[in-house]
């Protein structure tokens, strides 16, 4: 029989006593569970995943980032993994691994969630989570979702013939029911990222961008 998360209340002790903090087994599997739905809802990744623009295993390499990113709570200190922090591994990931440059701000979001749901788990609170978890379960029950891609802009000689057709193309795009977000993405190229080292000595990825 399955166990609804929604409304995961506390439940008293037995013979009435104080109900014991969860452990910090439950939290770091409450903590584990959020950052898989956090993603699950981020439509670069998604879309990334459903075009195999990581391979054939695009899919369990969604699994790994999720794995990847708890990983880093784990093994920084904790002052050290904030919201810019995350951001910039997420932006990396989706590089190294989908060939993929997050050119809106659903990375920064993206990380801002993780970094929220780390605080409230390590506080016991899971309500969040339960939550995002239905929100799931009912999603994946509807058979998913569909994202779509959205190119980057073209050439100013292009411009000209997709002015004409953007009246067409918006109302053929209020008829189809899309629940997420178009995500702003450019495919990056299949060269070699060539890695840079800043001042500090921390490594980044420099990545070529499509014009």
């Amino acid at each position: 029989m399955a166990t609804s998360l929604r409304n995961h209340d506390p439940q008293p002790a037995p013979g009435g006593g104080v109900t014991l903090p969860p452990s910090p087994e439950k939290i770091q599997q409450k903590f584990d569970l959020s950052i898989a739905l956090v993603l699950s809802f981020w439509p670069a990744l998604t879309l990334s995943v459903q075009n195999l623009w990581g391979g054939p295993l695009s899919s369990e390499k969604r699994d790994w980032f999720a794995g990847a990113i708890s990983d880093l709570f784990s093994t920084q200190p904790s002052d050290t993994v904030d919201v810019e922090y995350l951001e910039e591994f997420l932006l990396q990931v989706m590089n190294d691994e989908f060939e993929v440059n997050v050119e809106d701000d659903s990375a920064m979001e993206t990380a801002s969630k993780i970094v929220g749901l780390r605080k409230l788990t390590l506080q016991g609170d899971f309500g969040m989570v339960d939550e995002m978890y239905e929100r799931w379960r009912e999603r994946e029950a509807r058979g998913g979702e569909k994202v779509r891609f959205q190119k980057a802009q073209g050439d100013e000689d292009e411009e000209d013939e997709d002015e004409e057709g953007d009246s067409e193309e918006v109302e053929e795009e209020e008829d189809e029911d899309v629940e997420m977000e178009t995500p702003h993405l450019v495919k990056a190229p299949k060269e070699k990222i060539t890695p840079k080292v800043d001042e500090d000595g921390f490594t980044e990825v420099v990545g070529k961008r499509r014009r």
